[in-house]
C-alpha cells in the first residue's frame, strides 16, 4: 500500500489475533455507486438491485461483489484537474458499513481536493507538489521499476515530470477515484479492505501515460499491478499487489480480475494512537 507500510506494521506488531465482526448495513452518502453481483461462480454482473451488504461480503480468496464508490468519476467532465474543474470539488461517494459491534467504517473515493492540496491548504496539480497526487505518483513509479525488475529505470530517469503531467492531463487521478469494494473486514485493531480492480492494468496505463501498450507491455510480461485510491476511515490507502480474485466481469477487459488488500489500525487501537502521534513515519517518497 503507501509509503507507511501499515499492513506490514500491524502483522510486525502482533496485533492480527483479534476476530473479525460482521457487516450488518451499507449507507451511501450519494447515489453515484453501482452494485456488482457474483451471479454464477467466478462471474460478475451490474446488478444495483443486489443488496451491498451482499455484495461486500466477499473475502481475501473468494472476491464475490463489489460495490464501485464515485462511479462517475471515469466519465469525460472529470478529466480536468484544475481547482476550477468539476473534479476539484466533486461530490465523492462515501460508504459508512456498519458491524455486529455497533462499530463504522467509512470507505470514500476521492476528489481533487484530495489529490491536489498541499501541505500549505493550496491546491496544486504541478509535478512536485507536497500533495497525495505526487506521493501516489512517486510511490506508482517505484512500484513499475520494481514490477518490471528495473527494466523500465533507463525510460522512467529524467521524464518523470513528463509522465506525471500525461497521467493528469489524460484523467489518471479521477480514474484513480472510483475505488471498487469487494469486503471490509474489521477486528479489535484493524480493518482491512478488498479492492477489486486489473490482474494487469498495463493497457489502461499506457493510454494514460501517453505510450504505446504494446512497447510498454514489453517490459512487464508479468502485468503491471495498479489499484484504485481509497479513503478509509480517513486515510487514503493503496496498493502495487494483486491476487487472483477468483471472478472476472465480463466487459472485454476482464476487471475485477485481481484483489488488493489494504490495512489501516483502527480509531481505537494503540497502533492507530502511535501513528496518529507522529510515532510511525509517513514521509513522502518524492
Amino acid at each position: 500500500m503507501k509509503t507507511t507500510k501499515l499492513s506490514a506494521l500491524i502483522t510486525a506488531t502482533g496485533i492480527l489475533s483479534a476476530s473479525s465482526q460482521t457487516l450488518t448495513s451499507a449507507f451511501f452518502s450519494n447515489a453515484d455507486f453501482t452494485v456488482h453481483e457474483e451471479s454464477a461462480p467466478g462471474v460478475i454482473i451490474v446488478n444495483n438491485s443486489f443488496d451491498p451488504v451482499q455484495a461486500l461480503q466477499g473475502s481475501l480468496g473468494a472476491a464475490g461483489g463489489n460495490v464501485e464508490l464515485f462511479r462517475s468519476s471515469d466519465l469525460a467532465p472529470f478529466d480536468d484537474p484544475s481547482a476550477g474543474g468539476l473534479f476539484a470539488s466533486a461530490d465523492a461517494t462515501v460508504l459508512t458499513a456498519g458491524f455486529s459491534d455497533s462499530s463504522t467504517v467509512t470507505v470514500s473515493g476521492l476528489n481533487g481536493q484530495d489529490w491536489f492540496v498541499d501541505a500549505s491548504d493550496f491546491y496544486d496539480t504541478a509535478f512536485g507538489a507536497d500533495n497525495l497526487a505526487n506521493q501516489w505518483f512517486g510511490d506508482f513509479l517505484d512500484a513499475v521499476i520494481d514490477q518490471s525488475n528495473g527494466a523500465v529505470l533507463p525510460f522512467v530517469t529524467g521524464n518523470e515530470s513528463d509522465l506525471f503531467d500525461n497521467f493528469r492531463d489524460n484523467g489518471g487521478f479521477a480514474q484513480l477515484s472510483d475505488p471498487n469494494i469487494s469486503f471490509i473486514d474489521t477486528s479489535d485493531s484493524f480493518v482491512s479492505v478488498g479492492l477489486a480492480g486489473f490482474d494487469d492494468s498495463t493497457t489502461r496505463l499506457a493510454g494514460l501515460l501517453g505510450v504505446n501498450s504494446f512497447i510498454l507491455g514489453q517490459f512487464f510480461p508479468d502485468g503491471i499491478q495498479v489499484s484504485e485510491v481509497a479513503r478509509v476511515n480517513g486515510r487514503e490507502v493503496y496498493s502495487f499487489e494483486a491476487i487472483d480474485s477468483g471472478v472476472v466481469l465480463d466487459d472485454g477487459v476482464d476487471s475485477f480480475s485481481g484483489t488488493f488488500v489494504v490495512t489501516v489500525p483502527e480509531p481505537s487501537s494503540a497502533l492507530f494512537l502511535l501513528v496518529a502521534g507522529g510515532l510511525v513515519s509517513t514521509r513522502r517518497k518524492r
